[in-house]
């Protein structure tokens, strides 16, 4: 790889690890979740629309052309995925929520078997077992037999990810990332907007200081940041090299949570981690072969 495209991609997980802990922080200051989540992707939205701008892509042709995948996307990752993470958050750590995550790449792989025929090998089966093996020491450490309420709900989420990862392919065959970021950021941003009359009133009442609202407006830096640093990767590399940067954030995160929140793991827990990542690791590298039903 490109000593440039490492350093784009060892900034996406850097500024992705760093989103974890921004919203822990927010999330214990108690700002509203929805309206955290609302205000997140719009300021993300922001800085994208201004990059696609600079670019002089057409936002307007963009949108009408493929609403509907922006629709399923917006109110599916942007909307309901954010809002998932946040809940999980109150009742977790935001290195639990980080190793559990990594459980996506291998839930995109099964719904790309259901959705896309792509047939996984044997050892991807044996891979997703150690992985979900894995998952279970990280939320328990040996301390529990039942994993948190707030684990349970981020390995909802890990499934959810995995799901429109796979409709993200498709989409992102007709699409480039920053387009596929800007539509389902508008959409999830009018999802978020109108959840926030239903389940939120007077939610912006729980950003109490100047502080706390540029935390929330970071959170929306990091966001976009790690997209536009990913899609500059994934110009000058294939994606497959450029999603292995992904293991990196749990580490990252592992780190910032250490020093930041005194997030902490035992030997269970970081024995745990260390599966799910050599199986998110090998199950990267599988190839998948098309089956006909």
């Amino acid at each position: 790889m490109k000593t440039r495209s490492v350093l784009y991609l060892i900034c996406f997980a850097l500024f992705v690890a760093m989103g974890h802990i921004l919203q822990k922080i927010v999330l214990n200051n108690g700002v509203d979740k929805v309206v955290f989540a609302f205000l997140r992707i719009t300021a993300g939205f922001v800085i994208i629309s201004v990059i696609l701008f600079y670019k002089k892509y057409d936002p307007v042709k963009i949108v009408k052309k493929n609403y509907k995948h922006f629709l399923i996307l917006g109110i599916g990752f942007s909307g309901i995925g954010i809002i998932l993470k946040l809940w999980g958050l109150q009742n977790t750590t935001a290195v639990n929520a980080s190793f559990i995550m990594s459980l996506s790449s291998a839930a995109a792989v099964l719904f790309a078997f259901l959705f896309l025929k792509e047939m996984p090998s044997k050892r991807f089966y044996i891979f997703m077992a150690i992985m979900i093996f894995g998952v279970y020491l990280v939320t328990t450490g040996g301390k529990s037999i039942v994993p948190r309420k707030g684990d349970m709900i981020i390995l909802m989420l890990a499934f959810l990810i995995g799901s429109m990862r796979v409709y993200g392919k498709k989409v992102l065959k007709t699409m480039t990332i920053i387009e596929t970021a800007f539509g389902r950021s508008l959409f999830g941003a009018i999802f978020l907007f109108i959840l926030i009359f239903i389940f939120s009133p007077g939610g912006f009442a729980t950003i109490k200081s100047w502080k706390i609202l540029m935390l929330v407006l970071s959170n929306g830096i990091t966001f976009s940041g790690s997209i536009l640093f990913f899609y500059a990767a994934l110009q000058n590399e294939g994606a497959s090299n450029s999603s292995m940067f992904a293991l990196l954030v749990p580490l990252f995160t592992l780190v910032f949570g250490f020093f930041v929140l005194n997030e902490k793991l035992n030997f269970i827990q970081l024995s745990g981690g260390g599966l799910i990542l050599i199986c998110s690791l090998m199950i990267s590298r599988l190839k998948l072969r098309q089956v006909n039903f």
